[in-house]
């Protein structure tokens, strides 16, 4: 099977879960899922940091993530990231250690935020009045908009984006991809009917733009390690390759949702 194909068989089995999980399925397996993404992806990023000679405790740091988790629905994370840097800081006590103290609590903490707290809103957004629709827009919106980038870079592209970050991508299948994101954005007043046009049109909008650097930023990473993928996954990479585009644009949604209150669908 080709790249395509294995990407396309991947992409099938990880929509019709997801699908399941969102609206089908009880709300403890919809938190494991969301959980053991969120797990998954910050070992990953763990393992990219080690790749650069950082001292990193893994274990310390996915029990935090693991906590940050079910802190969610108590509003207590920032209890849980302060507890999380003094262990952190504690852990680097050690006299053998001193001397990559800075950059271990830094890279730690930041795994800890950047791959688990930002992507554990899902959480919240499905706490909200019909968030299993808003859980679903989101996902659609951005992995709909990675998939316009893909096939549109594919077929047309020939300018580089970024070359120096992300050799693939070009400037050609960035526009299909943010125009992707806002058509479907969009098109989701079919079952967000309530939703008025304009937070669709500006939703649409800042999430073209933000889930591409999302997707830029974890690129950048990747290129820094000297690595292509962040996992084995068929045709996808790693799980930290799959939920790049989403870990900005959650925490996003979830804000744009409490601050100005659209009606719900």
């Amino acid at each position: 099977m080709g790249t395509l194909g294995k990407r396309l068989a991947s992409s099938a089995f990880l929509i019709s879960i997801t699908i399941f999980t969102i609206f089908f399925a009880p709300e403890w397996v919809f938190f494991l899922v969301v959980l053991s993404f969120s797990v998954l992806a910050l070992n990953e990023f763990f393992i990219l940091a080690q790749k650069k000679d950082i001292v990193i405790n893994r274990y310390l740091g996915i029990f935090f993530g693991i906590a940050l988790a079910f802190s969610m629905f108590f509003s207590a994370e920032a209890v849980v990231l302060a507890t999380a840097c003094l262990a952190i800081f504690i852990f680097n006590f050690h006299r053998s250690l001193r001397g990559q103290a800075l950059i271990s609590v830094a890279m730690t903490l930041f795994g800890i935020i950047y791959a688990c707290w930002f992507f554990l809103h899902l959480l919240k957004i499905k706490s909200l009045p019909h968030g299993d629709f808003w859980v679903f827009y989101t996902i659609l919106l951005v992995k709909g908009g990675d998939a316009g980038a893909y096939f549109v870079g594919k077929k047309f592209g020939k300018i580089k984006l970024m070359e120096h970050i992300s050799p693939n991508k070009s400037v050609e299948g960035a526009c299909g991809g943010f125009l992707a994101t806002v058509i479907l954005s969009l098109g989701s007043k079919v079952y967000l009917y309530s939703i008025p046009i304009f937070h669709l049109l500006w939703l649409g909008i800042l999430l073209g733009v933000l889930s591409q650097l999302g997707d830029l930023a974890e690129s950048l990473i990747k290129r820094d390690v000297g690595v292509k993928d962040s996992g084995q996954i068929p045709g996808l990479g790693g799980i930290l390759d799959i939920l790049d585009s989403l870990i900005l644009t959650i925490p996003f949604v979830y804000y744009y949702l409490i601050t100005f209150h659209p009606p719900v669908p």
